[in-house]
């Protein structure tokens, strides 16, 4: 075989055969030359060295980012905690919406957020809450009969009739959005958040911590509305 017609196939499968060529042969990683990304030559070595000081490199971002999202996580939990001890002390079903809602504005970065629930009473829509009038929720059963039967968290863009039902006018603004089951199968409600940034909400987030939220909803809930019904069968009795 020749030198004109050595080909880099021919190089790569002789390598691959003799991978011990370097070993017997160690002088010829010096004599190797490489590009690094500024175009600049460098031996072979050199170029590994770098490569290798570039993965360190990223490699400690990386680091520095889990630790950033961990001491995050941590803060927004104890957070989540202290809105549970708060909750406790909270009877009426309205000032537990406005309690929650406040919470959610100030720890969590959401362009719009809305609890969308039932109708009860002393309960009236706002800018956060949703009651559900007997109209509204038959249209609310329809529109969102796929995700109450499946009553799991869903992630990113939903069609715009699920917004629009929620958000009105506003819905056209929106890029992405994350809603929550409150109760099985949504027999409380929902937890919507939304925002304008269409990558804000993805189907590959977690959803764990607004989870824990609905979940607390549900308990909260579920206290005060069988606080109305053991009121009402006092007053038949």
């Amino acid at each position: 075989m020749t030198k004109q017609n050595i080909t880099d196939i021919d190089v790569i499968n002789f390598l691959t055969e003799n991978t011990d060529f370097f070993v017997k042969h160690p002088e010829q990683l010096l004599a190797l030359k490489v590009n690094n990304k500024n175009g600049k030559v460098a031996s072979l070595i050199n170029h590994q060295v770098n490569v290798l000081k570039e993965r360190n490199n990223d490699l400690k971002k990386k680091l520095s980012e889990l630790i950033s999202y961990a001491a995050e996580n941590e803060k927004t939990m104890s957070q989540v905690f202290e809105l549970t001890l708060q909750l406790c002390q909270i009877s009426h079903v309205a000032n537990v919406t406005k309690h929650f809602g406040r919470f959610v504005k100030q720890s969590f970065d959401s362009d719009l957020f809305k609890i969308v629930m039932p109708a009860y009473e002393g309960l009236e829509s706002s800018a956060m809450v949703m009651s559900l009038d007997e109209e509204s929720e038959n249209q609310f059963n329809t529109v969102f009969k796929e995700f109450i039967n499946n009553g799991t968290p869903v992630c990113g863009r939903l069609k715009k009739e699920k917004l629009i039902f929620i958000f009105g006018k506003k819905a056209e603004k929106i890029g992405s959005s994350v809603i929550l089951p409150i109760g099985k199968k949504a027999s409380k409600g929902l937890l919507v958040f939304a925002s304008h940034d269409e990558n804000r909400f993805n189907p590959e987030m977690s959803t764990d911590i607004l989870s824990r939220l609905s979940q607390i909803l549900d308990r909260k809930f579920s206290k005060t509305f069988n606080q109305k019904v053991n009121s009402q069968s006092n007053e038949l009795k």
